[in-house]
């Protein structure tokens, strides 16, 4: 199973909040939706009363899902992923003035804030590809320029990208 995003009954408000969503008791039916995540990709959507027990609701390829349940208790919801495809994000900076002395960049990237696990080297573009990308995490990327001598300046400002994994959910009449 991949990522999980979990989508809790907060109360009556109704409104979203980062998240999480409000299944009243008296919702009995919800249409669940997603963005595909590429062909091939197996969607497990379960639901809980109390956090602590889960119930398979749905095993799919599908991006969408209608559910019936009792009423008379709050719901929770959430979407398991598995066999997505790699996603994948491009990046784009201006050249290092001046760019005479420069021999090329590193890409660097992370899952934590300035804490980079991965670099690679693109020479001397001024765009890369990122890939192998798991749906529903946060990167945090930054660039390099080198010399030929081999110095390195410091790291640029750095960019935040969540691969995306979004569910929405709408209640039935």
């Amino acid at each position: 199973m991949g990522e999980v995003l979990l989508l809790a009954a907060l109360g009556a408000s109704g409104q979203w909040r980062a998240a999480a969503v409000v299944v009243p008791p008296a919702t009995d039916r919800v249409t669940l939706t997603w963005d595909s995540l590429g062909s091939g990709t197996r969607y497990f959507v379960q639901t809980s009363t109390n956090l602590l027990t889960w119930t398979a609701a749905t095993n799919t390829t599908a991006t969408d899902v209608s559910l019936a349940f009792p009423a008379g208790q709050a719901r929770i919801f959430r979407l398991l992923v598995s066999n997505a495809p790699p996603q994948s994000v491009t990046l784009a900076w201006d050249h290092s003035a001046p760019s005479t002395d420069v021999a090329g960049y590193f890409i660097y990237y992370g899952v934590s804030t300035r804490s980079y696990r991965i670099r690679f080297d693109v020479e001397l573009a001024t765009k890369g590809v990122v890939s192998n990308l798991v749906a529903g995490t946060t990167y945090y990327f930054a660039t390099t320029a080198y010399t030929s001598s081999g110095l390195e300046s410091d790291y640029s400002n750095e960019a935040a990208w969540r691969c995306p994994l979004r569910l929405k959910l709408q209640r039935l009449p």
